[in-house]
């Protein structure tokens, strides 16, 4: 099993450290948030929301929880909000902004939570449904990553990114072994990645995708894709002393599973947050149950 960091007890946050959580304000996301302010790591905890509302109600649940834990503040993250909107290359730029005029343009640590997922229940047709989940949660956190890549180049401190997968995207969804192959390929390059999943996304138009030997989830091949990408990134950043990893959380009792989950979220969130968190940390690796995982 995988160990946190010890300096995760220490009595003053470094000066500057910064993390930054997408869909913070439930669920998942909202404990990874709430764990790195707690942590003693980080300087500055920045929950990235889509709704203004829920982003700063979550920021105070979060400050009340520090508060309850202990009077003094001074081994705590300042927690605050910034919109996000990840289905808007509009508002990644303004993000990216944000970050620069507040934050001196420093990203340390960078959680990609945020994610889509139609319900069972949901009419929408599986083909129409293929489109929107693959752009957020593949293709638009993705573009989201490289537009802040610049700054944790540049600023981070033992920098790290961490996506936050799941077991849904699974390598052995896809039936065809010579697909399997090439998102399996060593060599894969980002561009490459992106006409894999342009071409699921065109053989679920034209009603082929299954004899073609893909798999029969959206939501599975998205996960599948940021598994893909996060081994990639991983390659590339290596030289820059990023490291990238990914992680699925579990089944947890969210929203986003119609709290059917039998894990709780906050039990979920120690996935991510050791990956953000542990020294020693590996790059290129799928963690779940708080181990390396295979793919």
């Amino acid at each position: 099993m995988l160990q946190a960091s010890n300096s995760s007890i220490m009595s003053s946050a470094p000066v500057g450290r910064v993390a930054v959580v997408t869909g913070a304000n439930k669920g998942v996301g909202f404990f990874i948030a709430s764990q790195l302010a707690s942590s003693g790591l980080f300087s500055n905890v920045i929950l990235g929301c889509r709704d203004a509302t829920r982003g700063k109600s979550a920021v105070e649940e979060i400050n009340k929880k520090l508060i309850s834990s202990s009077p003094t503040l001074s081994s705590f993250a300042s927690v605050s909000f910034l919109p996000l909107d990840l289905s808007e290359p509009s508002s990644h730029s303004t993000f990216k902004h944000l970050i620069e005029e507040n934050f001196g343009g420093r990203i340390d640590v960078l959680v990609n939570n945020g994610a889509l997922a139609f319900k069972g229940s949901d009419p929408t047709p599986f083909m129409e449904q293929t489109k929107p989940t693959l752009d957020v949660n593949f293709r638009r956190t993705l573009e989201f990553t490289e537009i802040l890549l610049p700054m944790m180049r540049k600023h981070g401190n033992d920098a790290r990114i961490v996506n936050v997968a799941s077991m849904a995207g699974r390598l052995k969804q896809i039936r065809s072994q010579e697909l399997q192959a090439q998102f399996r390929d060593a060599n894969l390059s980002l561009t490459k990645l992106r006409r894999l999943v342009d071409q699921f996304e065109s053989d679920v138009q034209n009603g082929v995708h299954s004899q073609k030997g893909w798999g029969s989830s959206n939501y599975g091949m998205s996960k599948l894709s940021l598994i893909a990408a996060t081994k990639v990134l991983a390659r590339e950043e290596n030289a820059y002393g990023i490291k990238v990893n990914c992680c699925c959380p579990g089944y947890c009792d969210t929203d986003m599973t119609s709290h059917r989950g039998t894990r709780s979220p906050e039990d979920g969130a120690k996935n991510a947050v050791l990956l953000a968190t542990m020294e020693n940390c590996p790059t290129g690796e799928f963690v779940e149950n708080l181990k390396v995982s295979s793919w």
